[in-house]
């Protein structure tokens, strides 16, 4: 009798030890798990920093091409009336200053640009419609050379506890999201975006609405799925939507959400 107890009790040693065992593994192979999904995340959101870096290089180029051509208008007066009766010290000093506040011009362009896409190591308290208007002066010239009307109501003004610069990144990718769908809409009319921004139960909400004929039906439940893109390969990475949600979501404790509306899709972001 004493042996078989001393058996059982053996036996259920080796159980209890199993059992730690298999629970250390799990927790390990949990961790590793979450530790991969947040090391592919953070490859996601690289991925699409790079790829709106590209789109916001099109736009320095949008924001630099006027004020370029006017400063080589300043030199080329400064030529053509060196050693004549007009170039006065007075008309030097104009053209001088004339260009060097187009110079100023362009390099606030590039501080605006860099700031825009440094990382926040924490967060802060930030002014919902400074995010929103940092991002459309980002995204104008674009939008005004595809004859996009962009219509921006802060409602309510709102400030939110949180990373300002990944907040701005989603509302850029959100207007880019739009853009794209007006290059692949043969609608004719008006093409507008509406921005409102307002308060809800104690959170911000700002939503972004276009024209540009929705999302089709048979994509709703995918559109914030990593690599999903029905713009194809060259066109689109499939995580700029997947990243919005992500920030929105897991950074910010947010909310994120699409719908479609009359004659178009309307992103809502609540923080």
């Amino acid at each position: 009798m004493a042996r078989e107890l001393q058996y059982r009790e053996q036996i259920l040693a080796e159980k209890q030890h199993q059992l730690e065992e298999l629970n250390l593994n799990l927790e390990q192979n949990v961790t590793n798990a979450v530790s991969d999904l947040r090391k592919k995340d953070q490859m996601l959101i690289q991925q699409r920093r790079q790829a709106a870096m590209g789109e916001m290089i099109g736009n320095i180029a949008h924001q630099w091409r006027q004020p370029l051509n006017t400063l080589g208008l300043v030199i080329q007066e400064l030529w053509i009336t060196y050693g004549r009766d007009e170039a006065t010290k007075e008309s030097v000093e104009t053209s001088t200053q004339k260009a060097m506040a187009l110079i100023d011009h362009m390099s606030k362009t590039i501080n605006d640009f860099s700031s825009y896409f440094r990382p926040d190591h924490s967060k802060n308290l930030f002014s919902v419609s400074d995010a929103v208007s940092k991002t459309l002066s980002l995204l104008e010239p674009t939008m005004k050379s595809m004859q996009i009307d962009i219509r921006y109501f802060p409602i309510q003004p709102a400030e939110i506890y949180g990373y300002a610069n990944e907040y701005a990144q989603v509302l850029l990718n959100i207007l880019i999201n739009s853009k794209d769908a007006f290059q692949e809409c043969d609608g004719e009319g008006d093409r507008v975006i509406t921005i409102t921004a307002t308060k809800g139960n104690s959170r911000s909400v700002v939503t972004i609405a276009d024209n540009a004929g929705g999302i089709p039906a048979d994509t709703m439940d995918r559109i914030f799925d990593p690599y999903f893109t029905t713009k194809g390969s060259d066109k689109g990475t499939g995580i700029g939507l997947y990243m919005a949600k992500t920030i929105i979501e897991q950074h910010m404790n947010g909310r994120l959400t699409a719908r479609n509306i009359d004659g178009g899709a309307e992103f809502r972001i609540e923080v």
